[in-house]
C-alpha cells in the first residue's frame, strides 16, 4: 500500500473513532507503588537477579561487575579528593602512565613542585621514556636483520637473491652498532638532563 494510501486509511479511521490512538487500552495497578532509586543504589529482584541505578538507567550486575569497576578505576588517585565520574580521554591516557587521572597527575606534580622535588621526578621520567623508546626500537632491529637476505621473484619467475655480504657479518654489524648507539643514547641522555639541571639551577 502507498504511503498516500495509508494516510487517507488512517484519516477514515480518525473520522470514525477507529485510529489506534484512539483505541489504546491504557492498563493500571491499583495500589501499586513505585520506588524511586537514587543513583548507585543496589537492590535485588525477585528472581534473584542483581541491579544497579544509574543515572537515568539501571543496569544487571552480573558476575564480571567486580572485575569491571577495577579496570575503570584508577588504583593512584587520593579517594578523599578525586572527583573524576566520567573519565575522558586524558583521564585514561594518564591511567596508562601514572594510574591516576589526570586532575591527580597536575596535583601531584604541583605538590612535587612546591615540595622541590619535581627535577628529580622529571628526569626519571625522560630516561624512562628514552629506555622505553629503545625498547621499541630493540624490535625494530630484529626486523631488520630478519630483512637481510631479500629474494624477488623475476618477470620470468626465476628468483633473484640480494645479499649486503655474508649474513653473519651484516647481523653483527647491526647488534654491535645498536649496542653502541643505546649505550651513546643513554650517556648523553643522562648527561643532557644533568646538565638542564645545572642550567636550570
Amino acid at each position: 500500500m502507498s504511503k498516500k494510501l495509508k494516510n487517507i486509511k488512517a484519516v477514515n479511521e480518525m473520522l470514525l473513532g477507529e485510529h489506534k490512538t484512539q483505541t489504546k487500552k491504557t492498563i493500571s495497578f491499583e495500589g501499586a507503588k513505585f520506588v524511586k532509586k537514587e543513583v548507585g543504589e543496589t537492590w535485588i529482584d525477585d528472581d534473584g537477579q542483581s541491579w544497579e541505578q544509574k543515572n537515568g538507567y539501571r543496569v544487571k550486575v552480573g558476575k564480571f561487575a567486580k572485575l569491571r569497576e577495577d579496570l575503570k578505576a584508577f588504583p593512584n588517585c587520593n579517594k578523599e579528593t578525586c572527583t573524576c565520574i566520567e573519565p575522558s580521554q586524558a583521564d585514561l591516557k594518564m591511567k596508562a602512565y601514572h594510574g591516576m587521572c589526570l586532575d591527580c597527575v597536575v596535583d601531584m606534580e604541583h605538590t612535587m613542585k612546591l615540595g622541590g622535588d619535581y627535577d628529580e621526578y622529571e628526569r626519571k621520567k625522560l630516561l624512562s621514556n628514552g629506555e622505553a623508546w629503545l625498547t621499541n626500537a630493540e624490535v625494530e632491529k630484529e626486523v631488520l636483520k630478519s630483512t637481510i637476505k631479500a629474494a624477488f621473484i623475476n618477470e620470468d619467475g626465476s628468483i633473484e637473491e640480494w645479499s649486503g655480504g655474508s649474513e653473519e657479518d651484516v647481523i653483527a654489524k647491526i647488534d654491535n652498532g645498536f649496542e653502541k648507539f643505546k649505550t651513546d643514547f643513554i650517556e648523553k641522555l643522562k648527561v643532557d638532563i644533568k646538565t638542564d639541571k645545572v642550567i636550570n639551577d
